[in-house]
């Protein structure tokens, strides 16, 4: 595909160009990329043994990099052709001055220790690296967003943007699905978007074969959570929940309204499934009519919770509805100000009772 359907498919209904994170990547020529990338960046003099590399590489890179003595050690394999710090020095210079921290470029030292002898002469890094970083920064919303993320998921900058990227970007607007939704989902891991086309295609297939259509509001957040896990492990998620008796079309309806509830271990699944039903009444099929209270903690929302209405009951104080649900959908500082707060002092030992069950310590 030309450079020109490329750019045209990843624009699609987005509006004016200004606002794509593409034309910042597109603006600057990327001939020197593939050579940057390449894991043919070799040193000169090929025959040099990896053994016979400088001392002061492994130190470089732990006191001006952060690496550990291990990380470094692995790293200056790639790096036995370096005579000086001068093109480390200008490396990491260049990304101090675009924002990134110590604890950033630790991490793409890390996964990219040819970076850091990459000339800047022969190749500018305005027309290499930079390229990359405002793509990503522009898609993710910000620099600091692509800071943390570095930090987890340094890989994903060596993806390439136009072969994989835009394509897979491009069919999630044919979804009506904004480059503001899918940076949600990118800032939490980058991975969905990092699959070849034909995979993402076939993963979206899949999506729509469990009753999620295109067109759902959840349909983002139902691809995210089916690409981490296998269609064994759902599987058994399905067969758990069946053993609590949840039918095969409950279950399935429950992923179309809350798809990330499959995300939890089968652990986390079965606790709160009999919490829900043995001790807060719940019928099978009102959990599945409500599967993002399996998405809440059991240990820091929905016990505490459950034991704060307990005691307003118990102490006869009206607190309105009284649907478990609704209880625990509020942030945790609305409830504190709805259901403790205005409490405490007429249901003795209700605000340390709350606190000590969420772990958050004493009241002072």
């Amino acid at each position: 595909m030309s450079p020109a359907k490329l750019s045209s498919a990843f624009l699609g209904r987005s509006g004016s160009r200004t606002n794509s994170p593409l034309l910042l990547f597109r603006h600057h020529r990327l001939d020197g990329l593939l050579f940057f990338f390449s894991s043919s960046t070799a040193a000169a003099g090929d025959g040099e043994k990896s053994s016979r590399r400088p001392h002061f590489v492994v130190e470089y890179l732990i006191n001006s990099c952060g690496l550990s003595s291990t990380e470094a050690s692995k790293a200056s394999k790639s790096l036995a052709h370096l005579k000086s710090t001068e093109k480390p020095d200008a490396f990491l210079g260049f990304m101090r001055s675009r924002g990134f921290n110590d604890t950033s470029l630790r991490k793409i030292v890390s996964c990219y220790p040819r970076w850091l002898a990459y000339d800047a002469e022969r190749f500018s890094l305005q027309r290499t690296i930079q390229p990359r970083l405002e793509f990503w920064a522009r898609l993710l919303g910000s620099k600091d967003h692509l800071s943390k993320l570095l930090k987890n998921y340094s890989r994903f900058l060596s993806t390439s943007i136009e072969k994989t990227v835009m394509p897979n970007l491009s069919r999630l607007r044919e979804c009506g699905i904004s480059d503001q939704k899918t940076a949600l989902v990118l800032r939490k891991s980058p991975i969905l978007i990092l699959r070849s086309p034909q995979n993402f295609g076939d993963l979206m297939e899949r999506v729509e074969r469990m009753g999620v259509p295109r067109s759902s509001g959840m349909f983002l957040w139902a691809l995210w959570a089916i690409n981490l896990i296998s269609e064994a492990k759902l599987d058994a998620k399905l067969r758990l929940m069946k053993s609590f008796g949840w039918s095969e079309v409950e279950f399935f309806a429950a992923f179309c309204k809350s798809p990330l509830f499959v995300t939890n271990s089968e652990e986390m699944l079965s606790a709160r499934m009999a919490f829900l039903v043995k001790e807060v009444g719940y019928e099978p099929s009102q959990v599945a009519l409500r599967p993002k209270l399996l998405m809440h903690s059991l240990e820091r929302r929905l016990k505490p919770r459950h034991r704060v209405m307990q005691m307003l009951e118990a102490s006869g104080v009206p607190c309105g509805t009284k649907q478990f649900s609704t209880v625990m959908s509020p942030s945790e500082k609305l409830f504190m100000e709805k259901y403790v707060i205005p409490h405490k002092e007429k249901v003795p030992g209700l605000l340390e009772m709350y606190l000590a069950a969420c772990g958050k310590g004493s009241t002072t």
